[in-house]
């Protein structure tokens, strides 16, 4: 069989396994998807513009407190920190994290073999040999 044969056998048969994978998935996609009609506050919740002119305190009825209020008062009661207090991981610290994690994955990759090694070696020479 020459090479431009053997190339073309292996090309259809890498398609045809691609085709054959391809039919088994369910179609998915947004193109799939049924519609949803929202409800009036899920819409009010995406569009906050759209709101009525009579309801711009929305914390009147129900007594809650409005954010900025509440942001303002944790900031005053010291729930905030400064820059220097605060701990930040910077890039070297992720590199270091997972230069860590890589070096502990291939130190017990490592002590696997050995043992493997060891375990196969000992078993190899308590064998029992024939008398020559």
């Amino acid at each position: 069989m020459s090479a431009a044969a053997s190339f073309l056998v292996l090309f259809s048969i890498a398609l045809l396994l691609s085709l054959a994978r391809a039919q088994g998935r369910a179609p998915h996609g947004l193109a799939y998807e049924s519609p949803m009609a929202f409800s009036p506050s899920a819409f009010d919740f995406f569009h906050p513009n759209g709101r009525q002119a009579g309801s711009q305190n929305p914390c009147a009825e129900s007594d809650c407190s409005p954010l900025p209020m509440a942001a303002q008062v944790e900031a005053n009661l010291g729930g905030h920190q400064s820059n220097a207090s605060r701990s930040q991981v910077g890039a070297g610290g992720i590199a270091g994290i997972v230069f860590g994690f890589v070096f502990v994955v291939l130190l017990a990759m490592g002590v696997y073999y050995v043992t493997v090694t060891r375990r196969a070696n000992v078993t190899r020479a308590n064998s029992v040999k024939p008398d020559a």
